[in-house]
């Protein structure tokens, strides 16, 4: 399995935005600036487009205007990140939806199947907030 490049800058945008949560809306070509994406600005308008539509940003107009996450970085996983761009994580035919495997008694799917159920649950089980650059704060 292999993430589109569109994916891939999409985590790397939505990290940069959950660095800056709470500070005010971030200019994109400052994502693209932090994350080394400057070339790739045209690409980065069409993913933030994507990931506005699909509800895991805010795009602000405006002069002081930007994008922020539309929910705490706590409260957004890797896993609605890439979705937002792939759509539904499918590792193989078997694991669409509906499957799209042929073979009633193929003895592989079990396979498939458990290996798409952790991938869901790792990427799944990740937030953005445990992936910023940011200091956390110790518990008492």
């Amino acid at each position: 399995m292999q993430l589109s490049k569109a994916a891939e800058y999409a985590v790397r945008g939505a990290i940069v935005l959950a660095d800056r949560y709470g500070q005010g809306p971030v200019p994109l070509v400052e994502i693209c600036r932090v994350r080394g994406l400057s070339k790739s600005f045209a690409y980065m308008t069409k993913i933030f487009r994507i990931l506005a539509r699909r509800g895991v940003v805010r795009a602000i107009r405006g002069k002081n205007g930007g994008y922020t996450l539309a929910r705490p970085p706590a409260k957004t996983t890797l896993l609605e990140v890439i979705e937002a761009i792939e759509g539904r994580l499918a590792l193989n035919l078997c694991q669409h939806t509906p499957p799209q495997c042929h073979e009633p008694n193929c003895p592989v799917r079990p396979v498939w199947t458990q290996l798409q159920e952790q991938v869901r649950s790792v990427l799944g089980s990740k937030t953005l907030a445990q992936l910023t650059h940011r200091p956390r704060r110790a518990r008492r």
